[in-house]
């Protein structure tokens, strides 16, 4: 470590890249553990399955990873508080590993359920952690872009076990997945331990260390803002104590969750998970029943992966609300787009009745929704919170996204049966457009700023704005 500090071999940006490979592995196996059920449960209901299921068990297997990632979301902020980002990488991976290798020697349904409970719990875990040190760990010029990996690794994960799935049995793709979980474990040994967290604890010489080692000595200026506000803290914490009540109207805690909260319901109803869950049907529903559904899944797959590395360059070269507020655009238009072609096509109106128009209007979603959407909430979720609050507040932005999820997933097949797809679209489209307006009017510009002057900015403090070269969009200051 002493070395690389005085400038060896390895820069500062190939070490965070190194720390940015490592969390991306383990999100990269978190995916095929999400995606796992779309290979698992076709194989388990062959009839000559060695391992037979019901239909109760199998709504268990898909669905109880939702509850364990509860589970695994509240006992995060405890342990990184406690422990230290780096030892609770490795805590995280735990699970997984032992859920993959559950599904290796499975011989029942309970070992597989139980497996699923575990990959579950590790997903949950992961949620915040990840986020947090690639936050922590890397320079702001950089930030967005190695955020918006998070994404990339959790699509290729899906993509990935779909790909093994559909080559080889699915037990034989659960020791494929592990090699994932494995090669994090191991690359997880280089990290050294987050320099905000030993801020956090007073351990100012190791945090200087450290901090070099990760950015050089080209950033210090932001080192010294973390360890002056990290004694300031402090200070302030030995002559005052803080109730709850105190707590949840300072703007610094309430402001993260409600734009992350907002920017998750956003991207849902964006369709990011429709898509992977129901993408049988909103095709079919979409493009017609003859459609060739298997391709167009494929299809529509690939465009998400070559959309998410497009939107590493995005991250990289425009302002976050730039990204955001287009790609958020150009969904509702897409949404609407939907609403009004399939309307057309159900009341006899085939001017525009051609399969490239809504397969079009589909790839436009994905666009959308893989170049922006996605990966603009993990960056949010890793730039927004306060050190003091960030694991606490993370994890219960996740907590209620989770919520979002299942009511989102649950409630799909009812409003197509109910309201057709265009009505459900459009439902959709309204709330892209509620969360818009929130988020036009509460998110700031974070692009090229550290995290201790967006902090500054929720506090209301002003002594970084000359220091800081990109300025929010607008300056409209909303009091809640």
């Amino acid at each position: 470590m002493t070395e690389s500090r005085h400038g060896g071999m390895f820069t500062p940006f190939i070490k965070q890249c190194y720390v940015t490979a490592t969390v991306c592995m383990n999100v990269l196996s978190n995916g095929a553990a999400y995606g796992f059920p779309a290979i698992l449960l076709p194989q388990l209901k062959l009839p000559d399955s060695a391992i037979p299921i019901t239909k109760s068990e199998e709504s268990w297997i898909a669905s109880i990873i939702t509850i364990a990632i509860l589970v695994g979301n509240f006992s995060m902020p405890t342990i990184m508080n406690r422990l230290g980002r780096k030892r609770s990488h490795f805590i995280v991976m735990l699970p997984t590993a032992l859920g993959w290798l559950l599904i290796m020697f499975a011989t029942n349904v309970q070992m597989i359920i139980i497996a699923r409970c575990m990959q579950g719990i590790s997903f949950g875990q992961g949620v915040p952690i990840r986020a947090v040190i690639i936050g922590e760990y890397t320079s702001p010029k950089n930030r967005g872009a190695f955020l918006s990996l998070i994404a990339v690794a959790q699509t290729l994960g899906i993509f990935t076990v779909h790909l093994a799935g559909s080559l080889v049995s699915w037990k034989n793709t659960a020791a494929i997945c592990i090699i994932f979980t494995t090669l994090s474990f191991l690359m997880t040994f280089a990290l050294p331990e987050s320099p905000s967290w030993l801020a956090s604890r007073g351990r100012y010489d190791e945090c200087t260390k450290h901090f070099e080692w990760l950015r050089g000595s080209e950033e210090n200026e932001e080192l010294n803002e973390l360890i002056e506000a990290r004694k300031n803290y402090k200070i302030t914490k030995e002559t005052s104590s803080k109730k709850i009540s105190d707590v949840v109207t300072h703007a610094e805690f309430y402001k993260p969750i409600v734009i992350t909260l907002h920017m998750t319901l956003l991207m849902y109803v964006a369709g990011s998970m429709n898509l992977a869950v129901y993408g049988s049907t909103i095709l079919s529903e979409i493009m017609g029943p003859n459609v060739d559904v298997h391709f167009w899944l494929v299809f529509l797959d690939v465009v998400r992966i070559i959309t998410s590395f497009f939107a590493v360059f995005l991250m990289r070269t425009f302002k976050r609300r730039t990204v955001t507020f287009n790609s958020i655009g150009l969904c509702i238009a897409v949404h609407l787009a939907i609403v009004a072609h399939v309307s057309m096509i159900k009341y006899g109106i085939k001017v525009l009745d051609h399969v490239w128009v809504p397969a079009l209007l589909l790839n436009l979603q994905c666009f959308s929704v893989s170049s922006g959407i996605v990966p603009i909430t993990s960056v949010i979720t890793g730039e927004m919170f306060s050190l003091e609050y960030r694991t606490t507040g993370i994890s219960i932005s996740t907590a209620i996204a989770t919520a979002f999820h299942f009511a989102i997933l649950k409630t799909f097949p009812y409003l197509v049966s109910g309201v057709g797809i265009e009505g459900a679209y459009g439902m959709y489209a309204s709330v892209l457009g509620y969360c818009m307006i929130v988020m036009w009017y509460m998110m700031p510009e974070t692009k090229g700023k550290t995290l201790q002057q967006i902090e500054d900015r929720f506090k209301g403090i002003d002594k970084t704005a000359a220091q800081t070269e990109l300025k929010p969009l607008n300056d409209i200051k909303v009091v809640i």
